[in-house]
């Protein structure tokens, strides 16, 4: 007979299973959990990993491969696909039947030789034949002169030191010597000295400028090359001259920065050097050259250097004291310490750094990536404007009606697009990864990025700032330091008066001459600034 299990029993087995479930589905979702929270580690560990992975690229990068912001490979073949869209400009009108139809070739003018070299002072050579070789070997008769074959070549003198005597007359009365009263005298008025019992003349002082601030050649390089030319001058005695040259183009230095306080745009960019014999601070501690320059459709070209101890955004405010308007710069936030100012950001500081996440890849050719199509949202923004990224310190050529059509039709709304992009995908990355260090500097520099969109004139980079304080660094590698503050600030004003000279299209050797010369006769300085209507035309570049 079958034992049956009274209801009790039923519910208390019934109710031990209801138990068992739970206690399997509670094993289960701790299991799922437990198998989540692995993943999220896993997920986690795999993006610290391809940050390291990034390190080491990069670091590999910097180490064996080209310093160059050029685009990444591959870049070129994937336009091949997008070209259409790459280069699709809405704006342009449909071209008209003779545009379309190529003309016959036609080349570019050739410039005749007197056109490029006519300024320069010249010399002949005549080669003649003998009285007897001027008589015809067929009939006897005297040959006549028809024309010279004219070949030209370029000659050039080295540097030539030469002694040049000032001699005053002096004059004495000596009928008033002979009738007891006191002799009388007079001397002749002299071109002064540049610097009072100084053998240096404003040819020389120029000559050692433009070596050491133009061509990067240390003091104690051309204190070996005088040498070998049968001069010897110390590099002490020469730095002495070039700390009082300096003095003596201070003026110039502090008018030019009263105009630049004028203009409304401005660029800026600092770096770092040492000064050995700073008081009170070790030899190795850094401090900075800041540059300060106006815009590309600024009525006067000027480029100013000012050296400071430190990099505090005070040094930056205290320089551009008076100035209100828009200032290019990068990302440093020293510059919000300015007044009456709107900073402007920089997008080539932000392709850079998807730049060398892309090229920290394993493949630096997928612009599927998070790097990839960043970099590809900046191209993008820069080709609107005709900014070739091959050449990433030049600036758009286009004219001003053209770029505000294009940012107000296109620019703003890729921007636009870049930012809601770039937000979305924030969160999606390591912030210490190259991809994530590059959007959260999108994003934290999102408000001076954007301004360029409100005033045509203002550029989509920096560029113009790195290129002005790009010849300061060459010459940083090649004398490395300044020995004294004094010294660093008649760097700083050296700098700026050949580099605003280059940026007006003069000859900087030739315009430190002009103005020592100008200097010592106790010329204006209004005169001499390098846009004055004063100066020679013998001072100016020709221009293609």
């Amino acid at each position: 007979m079958e034992n049956k299990l009274s209801n009790e029993e039923l519910l208390a087995q019934i109710s031990a299973l209801k138990r068992q479930a739970n206690y399997l589905s509670t094993q289960n979702e701790n299991l799922s959990q437990n198998n989540k929270d692995l993943k999220q580690k896993i997920d986690k560990l795999e993006k610290i990993n391809q940050h390291y992975l990034e390190q080491l690229r990069l670091s590999k990068k910097k180490i064996f491969g080209a310093s160059s912001e050029q685009m990444a490979e591959g870049y070129e073949q994937l336009k091949l696909f997008n070209e259409a869209e790459s280069e699709r400009t809405p704006l342009l009108p449909e071209p008209k039947i003779e545009e379309v139809i190529v003309p016959s070739h036609k080349r570019k003018k050739k410039r005749s030789f007197d056109e490029k070299y006519g300024d320069l002072p010249a010399e002949e050579v005549v080669y003649d034949i003998s009285d007897k070789e001027k008589i015809c070997e067929k009939c006897g008769s005297e040959m006549t002169f028809m024309k010279y074959e004219i070949r030209r070549e370029l000659k050039i003198i080295p540097a030539k030191i030469t002694v040049v005597e000032h001699k005053k007359a002096v004059y004495v009365c000596k009928e008033c010597d002979k009738n007891g009263i006191e002799a009388s005298f007079k001397t002749a008025e002299a071109t002064p000295a540049l610097i009072e019992k100084s053998l240096v003349s404003p040819s020389l002082m120029a000559h050692i400028m433009y070596q050491k601030f133009c061509n990067a050649m240390p003091l104690y390089r051309q204190e070996q090359d005088l040498k070998r030319m049968g001069i010897q001058f110390s590099r002490q005695t020469m730095a002495n001259w070039v700390i009082s040259g300096a003095k003596l183009l201070q003026p110039l230095y502090e008018k030019m920065h009263g105009i630049l306080l004028t203009e409304s745009i401005l660029h800026a960019d600092e770096t770092p050097l040492e000064v050995l014999c700073e008081p009170n601070r070790p030899a190795v501690t850094k401090s900075y050259m800041w540059l300060y320059r106006t815009g590309k459709h600024a009525d006067t070209h000027i480029v100013l250097y000012d050296y400071k101890e430190g990099r505090s955004g005070d040094y930056a405010k205290k320089f551009l004291t008076g100035f209100s308007g828009y200032l290019h710069c990068d990302g440093y936030s020293g510059y919000n310490k300015l007044e009456n100012t709107k900073r402007v950001g920089c997008w080539a500081h932000v392709r850079r750094k998807f730049l060398e996440a892309l090229e920290a890849q394993s493949d630096k050719t997928d612009f599927s990536t998070i790097a990839g199509q960043g970099f590809l949202y900046i191209e993008k923004l820069f080709s609107l404007e005709h900014i070739d990224s091959k050449k990433p310190l030049e600036c758009s050529k286009l004219s001003l009606a053209d770029i505000s059509e294009i940012r107000e039709k296109q620019s703003k709304k890729l921007v636009s697009e870049f930012f809601s992009w770039a937000e979305s995908e924030y969160e999606k990355n390591l912030p210490q990864s190259l991809v994530g260090k590059a959007l959260s500097y999108a994003i934290n520099q999102k408000s001076t990025l954007i301004a360029f969109l409100k005033n045509t004139k203002l550029e989509l980079t920096n560029n113009r700032a790195e290129r002005s304080i790009k010849p300061f660094v060459i010459g940083r590698k090649n004398w490395l330091f300044c020995n004294t503050p004094g010294g660093a600030n008649s760097s700083a004003i050296v700098y700026s008066i050949i580099e605003t000279a280059k940026e007006n299209n003069l000859k900087p050797y030739d315009y430190l001459v002009w103005l020592f010369e100008k200097i010592r006769s106790g010329d204006d300085v209004e005169t001499l600034l390098p846009w004055s209507d004063d100066l020679p035309k013998s001072l100016k570049l020709k221009t293609e």
